[in-house]
């Protein structure tokens, strides 16, 4: 059995009622109509995007269960195009997910992974670019439909989901597209399917499903400690949501259960809001962040095939990060470059305050502390000595908040 200490017991305590007692002050959201998708639409797509375009692969539609098309849609010009940009380059497939590594570069791909048959998880990692075209099949030892997935400094993480057979996995696991390693990472406290992202280097599960029962926790992974930690509850529980990451926001919209279910998490700050808006009710959807914009698209209302969504909207939500945030400060530390490929680095500090730095490696060794003088706006951090990896920087000066930062020492 786990045992948290008096202090933690509080602090999860707090959480928990933080995010609570803010469901209660409901808000209301405005959508409004975008380009309808093609071919009657989708539920249960991988989706991801880079600063252009939106993507889909896959997903079931009005008459199959399994589709193996790849769907761009054009945020300027509010179209999803007359067909497919490409279509039986992937398996075909639903509820996978995809992440987008080097977006808006040639070396842009997008990575289709965890995906279900009618049989079994699709047991490889399928890369496409993003005009449709195929980049190659890749290893998945062992994969798991309806697994979330996020990105951090050029990996992508896949946590929980359905491995074949049914049987529901706690593991977590990072992928590096470059090698093509698979790295066993520390398993999440719960086996389920669920969904989240990735924000200021940590990585967020939300609800999920087991087999029996829906799930409200909130746990989030930090990279650099190879940890994970519950944060608390929602007050609900909540399963096949889509979601979006606005700056320290991440959105979850629709429920298996409460299909209308729309509510923004700020990872900074703990508190949860919860909307009321004019979407139309929906599950198993794709959504993403462009501009000040809330874009949710697809998904569907039941089982059946017939209950296929094809309708896609957006909201503005350019108050939310403000105001779900509140009277909370946080200071911001900043590196550049980074990555840093000599592990030289100029620090932005949060204020010319007498200060502290402590650097501590990706397993959360202690590497150095170095003092800040008065007066100082950067500093120069010298890690050429170090090994390549993941690397934290926390700044602490009297009396202001504590602020820290990845860095990846190339």
């Amino acid at each position: 059995m786990q045992h948290f200490s008096s202090f933690s017991k509080i602090v999860l305590i707090a959480l928990s009622l933080s995010i609570a007692g803010s469901a209660q002050a409901q808000n209301t959201l405005t959508f409004t109509a975008q380009a309808a998708l093609l071919d009657g639409g989708r539920y249960g797509m991988a989706y991801c995007q880079d600063q252009t375009a939106f993507y889909m692969v896959g997903g079931g539609s009005l008459t199959a269960p399994l589709t193996a098309d790849v769907f761009r849609y054009d945020i300027a010009a509010n179209s999803w195009g007359t067909a497919p940009i490409s279509s039986g380059q992937v398996a075909a497939q639903r509820f996978g997910t995809a992440a987008i590594i080097a977006p808006n570069t040639s070396a842009s791909l997008i990575y289709t992974l965890n995906a279900a048959t009618l049989a079994a998880p699709v047991a490889s990692v399928q890369s496409l670019r993003v005009d449709g075209t195929s980049a190659g099949n890749f290893s998945n030892p062992t994969p798991a439909s309806t697994a979330g997935v996020a990105v951090w400094n050029g990996l992508i993480y896949a946590y929980g989901g359905q491995l074949a057979g049914g049987v529901y996995t706690n593991q977590l696991r990072s992928y590096n597209p470059a090698t093509n390693i698979w790295t066993t990472l520390a398993p999440m406290p719960e086996a389920k399917n669920t969904f989240g992202a990735a924000v200021n280097g940590k990585i967020y599960a939300f609800g999920g499903y087991n087999g029996v029962a829906n799930s409200n926790r909130i746990d989030a992974y930090d990279i650099a400690t190879n940890t994970w930690q519950a944060l608390g509850t929602l007050p609900t529980t909540v399963s096949n949501q889509a979601v979006a990451v606005q700056g320290d926001v991440i959105w979850l919209i629709g429920d298996f259960i409460n299909l209308s279910y729309l509510a923004a998490y700020n990872t900074s700050t703990g508190v949860l809001r919860t909307f009321t808006s004019n979407l139309p009710p929906r599950r198993n959807a794709a959504a993403a962040i462009a501009g000040n914009f809330l874009y949710v698209w697809g998904g569907n209302t039941a089982s059946a095939g017939s209950a296929t969504l094809s309708d896609m909207w957006r909201a503005n939500v350019e108050s939310v990060v403000t105001a779900t945030t509140g009277a909370a400060s946080r200071s911001l530390l900043q590196a550049y470059p980074n990555p840093s490929a000599t592990g030289r680095l100029t620090l932005a500090l949060p204020g010319p305050a007498a200060a502290q730095l402590t650097v501590v490696d990706a397993q959360g060794r202690l590497v150095r502390t170095l003092p800040v003088p008065a007066g100082s706006t950067k500093f120069d951090l010298n890690l050429a000595g170090q090994a390549a990896g993941l690397y934290q920087v926390r700044w602490e000066a009297a009396g202001q908040p504590a602020a820290t930062c990845r860095i990846v020492r190339q």
